[in-house]
């Protein structure tokens, strides 16, 4: 089976050190009211602008991966291939790719292949033939389910408050026996 997988709010905790240096920085609230924006890597006004710009990097170098993510992503590399599929890239954030080379790396976290720039996730799944796609977006496991491929929302800060009939898991232990009992 062919797992495609989402980096930031599913296989590390992005959310919330997004949230920890907003709050350092945000006197006004400007900030704060687009978290789901900046998740996504929309770019709303200037002042997002140069939140990402001076604090994206350190952000993603900075980030801790999520409880048991790596564990269970050894199990399941055991007999499934790993592909993460991520917005991070060098169109919205510049340096990002090798930085997230070298972080899984450094993490020693094992897949199989990695993609950047993916801003339409359901035509990715569907071109490297994923059976199934983990997602902390809402709206691109519903478009990547709409296609005939399996989804599961992995809850976070950004998508708790929004409704789905898609699956939804709230750590990699739960997500584990999803998948191995499906």
């Amino acid at each position: 089976m062919k797992i495609g997988i989402d980096i930031d709010d599913v296989l590390v905790d992005t959310s919330k050190l997004i949230r920890d240096h907003i709050t350092k920085l945000d006197n006004n609230g400007d900030i704060i009211n687009h978290m789901e924006e900046i998740m996504r890597g929309d770019i709303p006004n200037e002042i997002i602008s140069k939140f990402i710009d001076n604090n994206i990097l350190q952000i993603m170098n900075n980030v801790k991966i999520k409880d048991n993510a790596k564990e269970v992503l050894e199990r399941l590399k055991k007999e499934n291939q790993i592909i993460f599929i991520t917005s991070r890239g060098e169109k919205k954030f510049k340096g990002t790719e090798n930085l997230t080379l070298d972080y899984l790396k450094k993490h020693e976290i094992n897949y199989d292949k990695i993609i950047f720039n993916a801003f339409d996730k359901a035509k990715i799944c569907k071109e490297n033939n994923i059976d199934i796609l983990i997602d902390d977006s809402i709206k691109l496991c519903e478009e990547t389910f709409d296609d005939g491929i399996r989804a599961i929302v992995f809850n976070s800060i950004v998508n708790m408050k929004r409704g789905t009939k898609l699956e939804r898991v709230n750590n990699w232990i739960e997500l584990e026996e999803i998948i191995i009992n499906k």
